[in-house]
């Protein structure tokens, strides 16, 4: 009996070596894939305040969109592209902030030096002026751009975007293993956000889209802890000091950047419109994409 057991126990010993090498197998394959195709998508230049990696995508009206926390120049591409009609009639240049993909940190830690990195990488490609979208993490920055930049910013997009000081714990997690769960979860997570609109089959592809920009993690890494301590750094800015005409948009249940933000930037900068979307949580970005859509398109074409 004690001999049988032990046969027995080996075997299954045996496929669950089996189980995890096919899993980790899959698992390689599919985040290779993921960082082949982020490395044919952007481009890394060497600007007058360092080096910053962006991708480009549509023709028409240029539009700088800085990605949250995590993100990278991949979040805005990748939307674009499941939506197939975001970016129509824009020009996306969506670079990876500092510490993000293979824009170093060097190139500018702090939202100041953030937006002078901006400011570069337009001078770099030509553009005097362009409408800019800060999403969460991406609105410190976005709004020093408004501020130092006046005459090169025709219009702010403001998208659950921090506006002033908040102060968020970091959950750790390997890099390698924080991938592992993304892959394995990914389908089901995807599943869900297609459930919550079974008529919308473009949620399918907007759920693979969000869950490819952010991995891998590890080069994202460096870029999420420098967020997280500016953030709590702000503090005192002059937002008053805003003139251009700013589009700010908020959810009412949005617990990760609170509403709150969102009131405090509309209170301060004296052209702004506030617009509150009932019930919607952080997730807006892709649940209400067709609203957002038709928010930023109608605020480009009253402004440019």
């Amino acid at each position: 009996m004690l001999k049988w057991i032990g046969i027995v126990g080996l075997g299954l010993l045996g496929i669950a070596v089996v189980v995890v090498a096919v899993l980790g197998f899959r698992f390689l394959a599919w985040r290779g894939d993921v960082e082949r195709r982020l490395a044919q998508r952007s481009i890394v230049v060497q600007t007058s305040a360092g080096s910053i990696e962006y991708g480009e995508m549509g023709s028409g009206i240029p539009v700088l969109m800085l990605h949250g926390t995590p993100g990278g120049f991949d979040t805005f591409l990748n939307m674009a592209e499941a939506t197939d009609s975001y970016g129509a009639g824009l020009r996306i240049i969506s670079p990876s902030r500092p510490g993000y993909l293979r824009t170093p940190i060097e190139s500018g830690a702090t939202p100041e030096e953030q937006a002078r990195l901006y400011a570069a990488l337009l001078d770099k490609l030509g553009i005097e002026k362009v409408f800019v979208m800060g999403a969460s993490g991406g609105g410190p920055s976005a709004l020093q751009f408004a501020m130092r930049y006046p005459d090169r910013c025709a219009g702010l997009v403001l998208e659950a975007a921090v506006t002033h000081r908040i102060v968020v714990k970091q959950q750790w997690f390997p890099a390698l293993l924080q991938d592992f769960l993304l892959s394995v979860f990914r389908n089901s997570a995807i599943r869900e956000l297609q459930g919550s609109n079974p008529s919308d089959p473009t949620l399918t592809k907007i759920g693979g889209a969000l869950f490819d920009s952010l991995i891998p993690s590890s080069p994202r890494a460096i870029g999420v802890a420098n967020d997280l301590k500016q953030y709590a750094r702000i503090e005192n800015w002059d937002l008053g000091s805003i003139r251009c005409p700013t589009l700010i948009v908020t959810g009412s249940a949005d617990a990760d950047v609170p509403p709150e933000h969102a009131e405090f930037a509309h209170s301060k900068i004296v052209n702004s419109e506030l617009v509150i979307l009932k019930g919607a949580d952080h997730s807006f970005f892709f649940k209400n994409y067709r609203e957002l859509n038709e928010l930023m398109h109608a605020f480009i074409a009253r402004h440019q």
